[in-house]
């Protein structure tokens, strides 16, 4: 057998072979995408809004009075049940919360600080020198798509910011595109969508990096999740077992030939 013809065949094996290693390769080029704030390097100076009160909200009011006698407060303070944890006055429908004896109150559109200034104002009648400290009793946000675990993510603070509530949702799994990041919020009875880059440092500057109770984080899967999902797996399948046909004959040829040169 001529030996020129074992050397073709031997040399069409290694380049198949190389031809594959080197198609799987190529696929693990680094991708910047994947890094955070890679763009806007220069300091940024935020001044960070307080969140707004919302219908819904679950809220604790303590009301005190600054003088020794505290029993003319006592009424405006719902009083803690053992083992409960959601004790506290409910932002209605209407945006207002139901106080005793001064009645309905709008805290909808407010801060904290706001709301206490007004209450305080408003029980100054009843209570000698009051004093009104107003806390969120529940803080959710929706982190749905491309995140490690997606669902309600609870938080004890009222200072959440679109990079904690990601944290807690374990980060971006591989497919999440992190150029586009969609918070979901209710303003004024509508539904205001705010698209986020989180490669970019300008992250700190949108309105919706500081979150407000109850928005959705949604974050949208890449090219290649969706390429995935648009794979037909019976051609992948077909076109595997395609390839490994040839691999086995080009080797029975090898082999063949080699023993064939032999005699």
């Amino acid at each position: 057998m001529n030996s020129t013809l074992i050397r073709v065949v031997v040399f069409v094996c290694l380049f198949l072979n190389s031809a594959y290693f080197s198609s799987c390769s190529s696929s693990k080029k680094i991708n910047t995408d994947y890094l955070y704030f890679r763009t806007g390097a220069d300091t940024i100076s935020t001044q960070p809004a307080e969140t707004l009160i919302a219908a819904n909200d679950l809220l604790s009011i303590q009301v005190y009075s600054k003088s020794l006698s505290q029993e003319q407060a006592a009424i405006f303070n719902i009083p803690s049940t053992a083992g409960s944890t959601t004790q506290g006055y409910q932002v209605n429908a209407a945006g207002n919360v139901e106080m005793p004896v001064i009645g309905a109150v709008t805290a909808q559109g407010l801060t904290k600080s706001q709301l206490q200034m007004l209450l305080a104002e408003k029980l100054q009648q009843y209570v000698k020198d009051p004093s009104v400290i107003v806390r969120f009793l529940e803080f959710n946000v929706n982190v749905l798509g491309e995140v490690h675990a997606p669902g309600m993510q609870k938080f004890n603070s009222d200072r959440v910011t679109i990079i904690d509530a990601i944290s807690a949702a374990g980060d971006l799994t591989d497919y999440g595109k992190r150029e586009a990041v969609t918070v979901i919020r209710e303003e004024n009875g509508k539904k205001i969508h705010y698209n986020i880059d989180l490669r970019s440092r300008a992250i700190f500057e949108s309105p919706v990096y500081r979150l407000q109770p109850n928005d959705i984080v949604y974050v949208q899967p890449n090219n290649l999740k969706l390429k995935n999902m648009d794979t037909d797996q019976e051609a992948n399948r077909k076109t595997g077992l395609f390839l490994a046909i040839i691999s086995i004959s080009l080797s029975a040829i090898s082999l063949i030939i080699t023993t064939l040169s032999l005699n």
